[in-house]
C-alpha cells in the first residue's frame, strides 16, 4: 500500500525548561512502500542546513518539499523522505532533511495526521539556558540517535554561517560521547558543502575545518565519525540544478557505499524493518540517558529479553557434570547451542556470534562455571572459568557458521545436537531447569523418562495437531527421545481471556461447590445440545482446605460426577471417630486426650490413605489430564510457624507477582523431589483441631489453606495476571461457595460469658477459626472488575451450617445447592457466557491508520476445533437459534456463527476501524432473544491484542514462532464497519 505524502519526522521543543523530541511513526509507515521490507537494507543520508539544503533535496530526491516551506520550519526539525527510484532495490535510499540555521526558531506544534502517529518524549533536563537547550538537544538528537544508523551527514556551511559554525555544530556533537555499541568502522562519513567556484580550493577548506575543530574540541573526530571531507558547489545559477549538485550526489553516495561495507562486514547492516525498529528503540534509549551508549544488540531483545536467571539455570546443568569429558562433549556443546537458540529465533538479525555472546551470556556463563562447575564434594577435577567461557564461545561461532549459510534453523540445529548425544549423557535430570533450553523452568509435563520441558520449547520444537495450532505432539521426550504413548500439550491462544474457578475451603461442605458445578455443566449441555465436559472449560482452578482437593480431581481430568464420587468416599473414610472406651465418661475423656496428643481430632492416616488412594503417586509437575487440557492448577497452604499463606501450582510459579502479593509461590529446588499431588492435597486440608499438620519433604509443615483465604478469589486473581500479564482481568470468574449463616436481622448474636467451657479462649478460638471457614468475600468488586463476567455461587443457612466433618450432612448439602440455583437466571447466564468464553478475535496484521481511522482485519475463531463433534453440535444451535456476533453495540454483517472454513474449523472474518489503539472494543455473540454475552478476551484494545500475539516482535519471539505477515482477504476492499 502507498504511505502518506507527509514527511514530517521529528521535531524539538522546549516549555518549562523541558526539552521534547516530538516524533511520528512515518518511519514505519515507509515501509509499505517497500515490497521486501525483511530483506532490503536501507541507507540514510541526512542533510542539514536551510535554503541551500532545500535545494539541494530537490534535485537529490526529487522531493515536492516546497522551499519556502522548508524555511519556516523550526530548529532541529527533520523530515523523511524515500528516494522513489531505490523503493524497489536491495538498498533503498532515505533522506532525511534537517533545518540547521544561525538562529532558533520554535518548532510548530505537531499533532497526528490522519495518516501517522506522533509520540512525544521528554529527555534528561539540561541545566543550561533554553537557548542552548535546544542547540543542545539537536545536537544530542543527531549525534546519538541518528548517527549510529546514518551512512552520510551533509552539512550545508553557508545555512549554518560559514565553516566556523558548522565546526561549532561537530564539536558540539563530539563531546556527547559514543552514541552506540556499534564499531568504529560502522560510524558515518561527514561531508560539509560549501559555496565555491572551484574543487582546488576544497583540500585548503577542510584543512581550515580540522583546525577550527580542533580549536573547539580536544575530542578526536574518529570517536564519531569516519571520515570528514569538504565539498564545493558552483555558485546558483551557474549551471543547471541537476549539473551543480551532480557531484555531490556522487561524493554523498561513494561514501554511503564505504559506510554499507563496512557495516556489512562487521553484521551492522540491518534490513529495514529492523532499522527503523532500531531508530525508535533509539529515541526511547535517548529519552532515558544521555550518557549511557545505545546497545543495539540489548535493544533487540526488547520483545524477548534474556532470562534474568540464566546463571542459576547453568548451574543447575554444570552441577551434574562429573568430569571433563562430559564437560567437554556434552555441557560445552549443549550451552553453546542453548545460546544459539536463545540468541537467534527466526526474525532475529544475525549480529556477530562474538558480539551477542560477550554482551548477553559470558557473565552468566562466568559466574556459573565458578558457582557450578566440579564443586561437590569429593570431585577431583579443576576448571578454569575463563578457559570455559571460551570453549563455549568458540562452539557457538562454529554453530553460527552453519546457522548463517540460512539453510537450517536454530531448532534444528538444536535437534540434531540433542540426538547426537549417548543415552547415557541423556540420563541427568533436573527438578528445576528445562534441559532442552537451558534458560526456563520446568512446568507439568514430566514425562516417564523424568525429563520435562519448558512451555517455550514446546511450541518451538514440538508439532502442532493438524486441525488444532495450540495443541501440541508431544511423541517422544526432546531431550531423550524415548516414546510418550502419545502425550499432547494444549496452550491458551494469546488472545483468549483466563476462564477462573475457584472453590471455597469447608469440609464436606465443598459439595456445595461441587454440585453447583454440576448444575452448570447440565445447563451448558441443555442449550448446546452436547456434553461439554465443564472441568476443561476453566483455565485456571484455585481452591484452600477441602476446594483444593476438588481442585486437584477436576484439574486432572474427573469429572463433577466424579469427583464428587471420590469426595464424598474419601471424606467417609477420613473423618471416621478414633476407637474410644466403651464407657461415656471415659469415652469422652479418651477422645480429649487422643485429640490432644495427637494434635488433631481424627486420624491422619486415614487421610492419608483416602488421599493416595485417589491421587496415587503422581506428584505436581508430572505430565497428567491437566497437561493436555491445558488447566493451570493453584492449591492454597499456609505454613505452621506465621500461618503466612504458600501456594503450589503446576505451572512452577511462572509469571511475575507484586512483592507485597501477600503470599509465596511454592518452587521445586535442585536435587529435591517433587511433592507428591496426595501431600499436596494433605497439607491443604490440615485444619486445625481436625487433622495434624502435614510435613513436606525439604520444605517443611504446612496446614489448611483457608485460615487466610478461605474464599480464595483475591489470590486466584493475582495468580491470573500474573499468568496472563496482558489481560487486565480474566474473562470469566466463577467462584463457588461452601455455604454460610445467614444474618439475622436482628444483628450480630451477643451473650455473657458463661464458663470457661463455653467461653474460654480454647472455644472462642475454635468458633472464630469455624467463621472464617464461611466468610464471604467480595474481592472483585473492590478490585473494579466487571460484574457481568463474576459468578458467585453460594447457599445460606437459616441457622449454623454444618460442620466440617458431619458426613451425614453431604446428601443434604447437594440438595440445598441444587435447590438455590437450579433454573435461575444467573446460571442460565454463566452457562451462556462458557459458551461464549469458546470464541476469541486474533488480529490478522497491525493495524493501518489512514484519514484518522485505523482500519483493523482479523477473525474470530472458536476453541473448538475441526474433528471435535461439539463442534458440529455448537454451529448447528447456533443456526438454530439465529446467533449472531455483535460489534460495539452493532450487528456484524455475515455474522453467522456457524460458518465454517474450508478446513473445518470455525473462522470469520472481521474489519473494523477505530479511533485509537488504547480504545476497548466490545465483541459480544447473542443467541436469539437472550442477552449478549462477550467472547473471549473481551472488551480488548488494538494495543493489548497485539502485545499478546507478539505482533510487534520484529526481532524474533522465544517460541521461534516466524513473524505473521501482512494478510489478505477477499473482503479486504470492502467499506470498513467504523467504530
Amino acid at each position: 500500500m502507498k504511505s502518506c505524502n507527509h514527511s514530517y519526522w521529528f521535531s524539538l521543543s522546549v516549555r518549562d525548561s523541558e526539552v521534547s523530541l516530538t516524533s511520528s511513526n512515518l518511519p514505519q509507515n515507509l515501509l509499505s512502500d517497500l515490497p521486501r521490507a525483511d530483506l532490503q537494507q536501507p541507507s540514510l543520508i541526512v542533510l542539514l542546513g536551510r535554503d541551500e539544503k532545500a535545494l539541494a533535496l530537490q534535485e537529490l530526491v526529487s522531493t515536492k518539499s516546497d522551499p519556502r516551506r522548508s524555511a519556516k520550519r523550526g530548529y532541529g526539525e527533520t523530515h523523511l523522505h524515500l528516494d522513489p527510484s531505490t523503493a524497489f532495490s536491495d538498498r533503498p535510499v532515505l533522506f532525511a532533511d534537517g533545518n540547521f540555521t544561525t538562529h532558533i526558531k520554535p518548532s510548530r506544534a505537531i499533532a497526528s495526521e490522519g495518516c501517522h502517529d506522533v509520540k512525544t518524549r521528554y529527555l534528561p533536563r539540561l541545566r543550561n539556558s533554553i537557548l542552548t537547550d535546544l542547540y543542545e538537544a539537536a545536537d544530542q538528537v543527531y549525534a546519538r540517535i541518528l548517527s549510529p544508523f546514518t551512512n552520510v551527514f551533509c552539512i550545508f556551511a553557508s545555512d549554518l554561517g560559514g565553516l566556523e559554525l558548522a565546526a561549532g555544530r561537530l564539536a558540539s556533537w563530539l563531546t556527547k560521547g559514543n552514541p552506540s555499541s556499534l564499531p568504529p568502522s560502522t560510524r558515518p562519513h561527514i561531508i560539509i558543502v560549501v559555496s565555491t567556484s572551484s574543487q582546488e580550493k576544497e583540500p585548503q577548506l577542510l584543512e581550515t575545518l580540522l583546525y577550527l575543530l580542533k580549536q573547539k574540541t580536544k575530542h578526536d573526530s574518529s570517536l564519531l565519525f569516519s571520515t570528514i571531507r569538504v565539498v564545493s558547489l558552483l555558485p546558483d545559477g551557474a549551471v543547471s540544478g541537476l549539473a551543480r549538485y551532480r557531484r555531490l550526489r556522487e561524493c554523498i553516495m561513494d561514501a554511503s557505499d564505504q559506510v554499507r561495507s563496512a557495516r556489512r562486514a562487521s553484521s551492522y547492516l540491518f534490513t529495514a524493518t529492523h532499522f527503523f525498529a532500531l531508530l525508535d528503540y533509539s529515541c526511547n534509549h535517548l529519552s532515558l540517558t544521555l550518557t549511557e551508549p545505545f546497545n543495539v544488540i540489548r535493544a533487540s531483545r526488547t520483545h524477548n529479553p534474556p532470562a534474568s536467571d540464566l546463571s542459576q539455570h547453568l548451574v543447575n546443568l554444570l552441577s551434574k557434570i562429573t568430569d571433563p569429558n562430559s564437560l567437554k562433549n556434552f555441557a560445552i556443546p549443549l550451552v553453546a547451542s542453548s545460546i544459539l537458540l536463545d540468541g537467534y529465533p527466526p526474525d532475529m538479525h544475525l549480529f556477530d556470534p562474538i558480539e551477542v555472546f560477550r554482551t548477553l551470556y559470558r557473565d552468566a556463563c562466568y559466574s556459573a562455571c565458578r558457582a557450578g562447575l566440579f564443586k561437590k564434594q569429593g570431585s577431583k577435577y579443576l576448571a578454569l572459568p575463563s578457559r570455559v567461557v571460551k570453549m563455549v564461545e568458540d562452539r557457538l561461532v562454529e554453530m553460527f557458521k552453519v546457522l548463517s549459510c540460512g539453510e537450517t534453523t536454530a531448532v534444528e540445529l538444536h535437534r540434531k545436537l540433542l540426538a547426537g548425544f549417548d543415552a547415557e549423557t541423556l540420563s541427568i535430570r533436573s527438578n528445576v531447569t528445562c534441559l532442552v533450553c537451558v534458560r526456563r523452568q520446568l512446568q507439568n509435563n514430566i514425562l516417564s523418562c523424568g525429563h520435562g520441558v519448558c512451555q517455550f520449547c514446546v511450541r518451538a520444537f514440538c508439532k502442532k495437531s493438524p486441525q488444532n495450532p495450540w495443541l501440541f505432539q508431544l511423541d517422544h521426550c526432546i531431550f531423550c527421545h524415548l516414546a510418550t504413548n502419545g502425550a499432547v500439550v494444549k496452550d491458551r491462544p494469546p488472545t483468549a481471556g483466563i476462564r477462573l474457578l475457584t472453590f471455597d475451603g469447608g469440609g464436606v461442605r465443598v459439595l456445595i461447590g461441587l454440585q453447583n458445578l454440576l448444575l452448570v455443566e447440565e445447563r451448558v449441555e441443555k442449550i448446546v445440545g452436547q456434553k461439554l465436559p465443564i472441568q476443561e472449560n476453566f483455565d485456571l482452578i484455585v481452591g484452600p482446605s477441602a476446594g483444593g482437593i476438588a481442585a486437584i480431581h477436576l484439574a486432572n481430568g474427573s469429572t463433577v460426577a466424579e469427583s464428587i464420587e471420590n469426595f464424598e468416599r474419601s471424606a467417609t473414610f477420613a473423618f471416621q471417630p478414633r476407637p474410644s472406651s466403651h464407657i461415656p465418661i471415659l469415652s469422652s475423656l479418651m477422645d480429649i486426650i487422643l485429640w490432644i496428643f495427637n494434635d488433631g481430632r481424627y486420624s491422619a492416616e486415614n487421610m492419608d490413605i483416602a488421599l493416595q488412594r485417589e491421587l496415587g503417586t503422581k506428584t505436581l509437575y508430572d505430565y497428567s489430564r491437566a497437561t493436555a487440557t491445558g488447566t493451570k492448577l493453584c492449591i492454597l497452604v499456609t505454613t505452621i510457624w506465621d500461618a503466612s499463606t504458600c501456594v503450589f501450582t503446576n505451572y512452577n510459579a511462572a509469571g511475575t507477582r507484586p512483592h507485597d502479593c501477600g503470599y509465596h509461590v511454592l518452587s521445586p529446588q535442585e536435587g529435591k523431589c517433587h511433592v507428591p499431588l496426595w501431600e499436596v492435597a494433605r497439607c491443604s486440608s490440615a485444619a486445625p483441631s481436625y487433622f495434624k499438620a502435614k510435613e513436606v519433604a525439604d520444605l517443611g509443615a504446612f496446614q489448611d489453606g483457608g485460615l487466610a483465604h478461605n474464599n480464595p478469589l483475591s489470590l486466584a486473581l493475582l495468580e491470573a495476571s500474573a499468568i496472563d500479564p496482558f489481560a487486565d482481568e480474566p474473562g470469566l470468574v466463577v467462584s463457588l461457595g461452601t455455604g454460610s449463616s445467614r444474618v439475622p436481622e436482628s444483628g450480630p448474636r451477643m451473650s455473657f460469658t458463661r464458663g470457661i467451657i463455653k467461653d474460654g479462649w480454647i472455644p472462642r478460638l475454635l468458633r472464630a477459626f469455624k467463621s472464617t471457614i464461611g466468610a464471604k468475600c467480595s474481592a472483585y468488586q473492590r478490585r473494579g472488575g466487571r460484574k457481568d463476567k463474576y459468578f458467585r455461587f453460594d447457599v445460606g443457612f437459616d441457622g449454623p451450617e454444618p460442620q466440617l466433618d458431619d458426613t451425614s450432612k453431604m446428601q443434604e448439602l447437594k440438595a440445598a445447592a441444587r435447590s438455590a440455583i437450579e433454573g435461575s437466571v444467573q446460571l442460565d447466564r454463566l452457562a451462556r457466557c462458557i459458551i461464549a468464553e469458546l470464541f476469541f478475535f486474533e488480529l490478522g496484521s497491525l493495524p493501518v491508520k489512514k484519514k484518522g481511522q485505523y482500519a483493523c482485519m482479523g477473525k474470530i475463531l472458536c476453541r473448538l476445533r475441526a474433528g471435535d463433534p461439539s463442534l458440529g453440535v455448537l454451529t448447528e444451535q447456533f443456526n438454530k437459534s439465529l446467533a449472531k456476533f455483535i460489534l460495539q453495540d452493532r450487528l456484524l454483517r455475515n455474522s453467522k456463527p456457524a460458518y465454517l472454513a474450508t478446513d473445518g474449523n470455525f473462522c470469520l472474518v472481521v474489519e473494523f476501524e477505530v479511533d485509537s489503539r488504547k480504545s476497548n472494543i466490545s465483541l459480544q455473540i447473542q443467541e436469539g432473544s437472550s442477552e449478549p454475552c462477550h467472547i473471549s478476551g473481551s472488551p480488548f484494545s488494538i494495543n493489548g491484542l497485539i502485545a499478546a500475539q507478539q505482533l510487534e516482535a520484529l526481532f524474533g519471539r522465544a517460541d521461534h514462532v516466524k513473524r505473521r505477515r501482512p494478510e489478505s482477504t477477499e473482503s479486504h476492499s470492502r467499506k470498513r464497519r467504523r467504530i
